[in-house]
């Protein structure tokens, strides 16, 4: 996969793209292989090539989130001021990712912060997508009559 072509670094300075595209590395993990755990300290970004990642939510309950399309993002917490991980990834299949560290990101954004921010409100528009997928999911599995509370 070609870091530049991926949709949420799409647009960013051709420079920047180099800085970025030079600190990624491309990964293989075996499946059941456990990327991060829920909770720990976020310290990579990944954006899937090949394979099937489940994301595990667990609080009491668990909720499994699966990603299967080239190019989608995840250990997107790496790169919020808290830093931990909200969920475990889950390798489901083997997989290829490109891996990002947090703290070589953090150094080129730095010096491109208007790159950092388009970045920083595209990753935003994914998480936003992922919870408004987890609503439905949750109204669906309570029923069609429920009337939801975003409140």
């Amino acid at each position: 996969m070609i870091i530049k072509e991926i949709d949420f670094l799409k647009g960013i300075d051709f420079d920047v793209m180099e800085e970025i595209a030079n600190i990624c590395s491309e990964e293989n993990y075996a499946k059941d292989t456990v990327l991060f755990e829920q909770g720990e300290k976020a310290e990579r970004l990944y954006i899937l090539e090949e394979g099937t990642v489940k994301l595990v939510i667990k609080n009491g309950g668990s909720l499994i989130y699966s990603l299967t399309e080239p190019g989608e993002v995840f250990g997107w917490s790496s790169m919020v001021e808290l830093g931990i991980y909200t969920a475990s990834g889950v390798c489901a299949t083997d997989l290829k990712v490109v891996r990002i560290e947090r703290k070589k990101l953090d150094k080129i954004f730095d010096l491109h912060p208007d790159a950092g921010n388009t970045i920083l409100r595209r990753l935003g528009g994914i998480f936003s997508q992922r919870l408004s997928r987890a609503y439905q999911d949750l109204l669906f599995t309570r029923g069609e009559d429920t009337t939801p509370s975003y409140g």
